[in-house]
């Protein structure tokens, strides 16, 4: 019959794309597979009355095939051991539920109905809904991987309120970093031995942190904001690209 010489693939419970590779061998040599079932000299009747598969159930395998290797991409990119994954994790998510899973009109029952269940079983996995989703681990690296920096697979208001967050927690950052510039300031001015007292200056010091603000010297939320709105300006690099690879360029980026 002009096929591969392939042997069958078995389903298995614990590996997520067994069950794709399975309908795709078993299409690929489904007239071999008929032909050995039809042949009473290698199989019995009543066994080929057990194995045989109806049209439908053919038909079924070929139309539910391209679902089935969408998710297979999906959990292959995310399972890759040698570049970074985790910020794929809510892009690729998204990109599953709102464009891949979605029902179209072409589908017949039972694909819609598949992609309707695995739909709905992905988004409760991965907590789409949850109002803590913005400050997950893999949320604040997307918002730092130049690829995904745009969010453009939430909508504009979540797409606002994890912005904010990641400005929160720069200027948290930035404010820790200025703090403990201060405190080793503080402690090099007591040291100072000379016609101002050592507990004048200290006075000075927290007078003019009070006065003018403990961030006076150093950059602003402001500057904080404006490195952000640079950064996100910036063109992304292709999809392709290593997140990592593009931050050690771009390590000292000011915007």
């Amino acid at each position: 019959m002009q096929l591969p010489s392939h042997k069958l693939i078995q389903s298995c419970k614990t590996r997520w794309n067994s069950v794709c590779d399975m309908f795709s061998r078993v299409t690929e040599q489904r007239w071999a597979v008929s032909a050995v079932l039809s042949d009473r000299t290698v199989t019995k009747l009543t066994d080929a009355r057990t194995l045989e598969l109806r049209d439908e159930f053919w038909q079924l395998m070929e139309d539910v095939a391209p679902v089935l290797e969408t998710l297979k991409c999906a959990t292959t990119v995310m399972s890759t051991e040698t570049e970074v994954s985790i910020s794929d994790t809510y892009p690729i998510t998204f990109s599953l539920i709102n464009v891949h899973l979605k029902t179209d009109e072409g589908d017949t029952s039972k694909v819609g109905e598949f992609k309707s269940r695995v739909r709905t079983s992905l988004g409760e996995r991965m907590k789409i809904d949850s109002d803590d989703l913005m400050s997950t681990p893999p949320m604040l690296t997307i918002m730092l991987d130049p690829r995904h920096k745009h969010l453009a697979f939430l909508i504009p208001t979540r797409r606002f309120a994890a912005h904010a967050k990641l400005l929160q927690l720069l200027a948290e950052a930035e404010h820790a970093s200025s703090t403990s510039a201060d405190a080793d300031a503080a402690g090099d001015q007591e040291q100072v031995v000379g016609e101002v007292p050592v507990q004048e200056a200290v006075h000075r010091h927290s007078s003019y942190a009070l006065l003018m603000g403990e961030n006076y010297a150093t950059r602003s939320t402001n500057d904080v904001e404006k490195e952000v709105d640079s950064f996100l300006k910036d063109p992304p690099p292709l999809l392709d690209s290593s997140p990592t690879a593009w931050w050690k360029v771009n390590e000292g980026f000011q915007g």
